[in-house]
């Protein structure tokens, strides 16, 4: 059996978010009718009751509250969810856009957290008065009020702050401002600038910053190739091409395969860092990472979501164990080894490494890294 790190989740058991952020997948691919409804399965997706997923928190201890495709602090059972974790030893990261709740609900939030290794990292995409620029219906300020509140009372707070046109001038004041009050700041770059008007989304290249903030990198631990990157196309595909049933995924992969470089899968779900977490999603099963949870249908035809896995049909943590240590979670796993040039298409892309060039530990170059 190949030996992975299992101990952390991104959980998102619901699909509730009262935001519509323009990059946002929800925004328009959740819709009847559109070209995405069927295929990302959003008639299959619903918000899982406590008494269901309740068994997860027998087996792992540590959690990203992840708005994958929702917003955690929307589910009907959130704070159920809480009272249930508390005493655990669990140690959590909620990721929330933190808008539409009243004092009175963050104070009792609060008060369940104290005492527990509980991290709560707010989206708010610029200056309180800015961030509904891009996360419409947000109340940046309200936000901001519940993110001091929080500190006040002794909670880790983190800002998530993502760079766009209109804030790109103004991080230095935000990380100030932060540093008032005792909160932590981090900013992220996105690659999101694409125009999906053709199938019901918005023209993201409105809110492009300039180069220097563009995505370059995850981080510092992880160095880029450069010429090899160089031979990567820049991810956009033309209405045509849409119209004709060729995806971005196939450009780079044909872009990978024309280099000559012969790259190899180096997949963050089995990184010692684990910088990608396996996923619980919507629709009540486990997939390898979120990156997976658009693909539903590669997912169902490599096993990942028949009926045993349901989350349904998993009544103790041996149950949940058995999930992972299936023929198809293990062949899986092992597949992305020896057999990458038959692995998922985004696996390819997005864990591609070049093996020609290595670390002094052996590791290979990352291509990826952008937020």
């Amino acid at each position: 059996m190949i030996n992975w790190p299992i101990h952390r989740v991104n959980f998102e058991a619901g699909i509730g978010c009262r935001l519509k952020c323009g990059g946002c997948m929800m925004r328009h691919q959740m819709k009847p009718g559109s070209l995405s409804y069927k295929d990302m399965a959003w008639d299959r997706r619903y918000n899982i009751p406590l008494e269901k997923y309740k068994v997860i928190f027998e087996v792992f201890d540590d959690y990203e509250f992840c708005g994958n495709l929702s917003d955690p602090i929307y589910h009907p059972d959130f704070v159920k969810t809480l009272k249930y974790m508390k005493g655990k030893n669990i140690k959590v990261n909620f990721r929330t856009n933190g808008g539409g709740k009243s004092k009175e609900w963050w104070s009792n939030v609060f008060e369940l957290c104290q005492g527990e290794n509980w991290l709560w990292t707010f989206a708010l995409d610029g200056l309180p008065e800015d961030s509904h620029k891009y996360r419409i219906n947000q109340d940046g300020e309200q936000v901001w009020e519940m993110m001091k509140y929080g500190k006040e009372l002794g909670m880790e707070i983190l800002w998530q702050w993502i760079v766009f046109n209109y804030n790109q001038d103004d991080i230095k004041e935000g990380h100030l401002l932060a540093a008032q009050y005792g909160i932590d700041f981090d900013y992220y770059h996105s690659t999101r600038w694409v125009d999906d008007r053709d199938i019901g989304g918005v023209d993201m290249s409105v809110y492009k910053p300039k180069e220097e903030h563009v995505a370059i990198k995850r981080s510092e631990m992880h160095k880029q190739d450069i010429e090899f990157n160089s031979l990567m196309p820049d991810g956009k595909i033309t209405k045509a091409q849409y119209a004709a049933g060729v995806k971005t995924e196939d450009v780079i992969l044909e872009a990978i395969k024309q280099s000559g470089l012969n790259p190899e899968i180096d997949p963050d779900c089995l990184n010692r860092e684990l910088t990608k977490p396996i996923m619980f999603n919507s629709m009540g099963y486990f997939i390898p990472c979120c990156e997976k949870d658009q693909w539903v249908e590669s997912m169902e035809k490599r096993g990942f979501y028949q009926e045993k896995f349901h989350i349904d049909n998993l009544h103790t943590a041996e149950d949940v164990i058995n999930v992972f240590a299936s023929d198809t979670w293990q062949d899986f796993y092992k597949g992305l080894y020896d057999d990458a040039k038959n692995a998922p298409r985004n696996c390819k892309t997005f864990c591609v490494k070049n093996r020609n060039i290595r670390n002094e530990d052996g590791s290979g170059i990352d291509l990826k890294g952008f937020v």
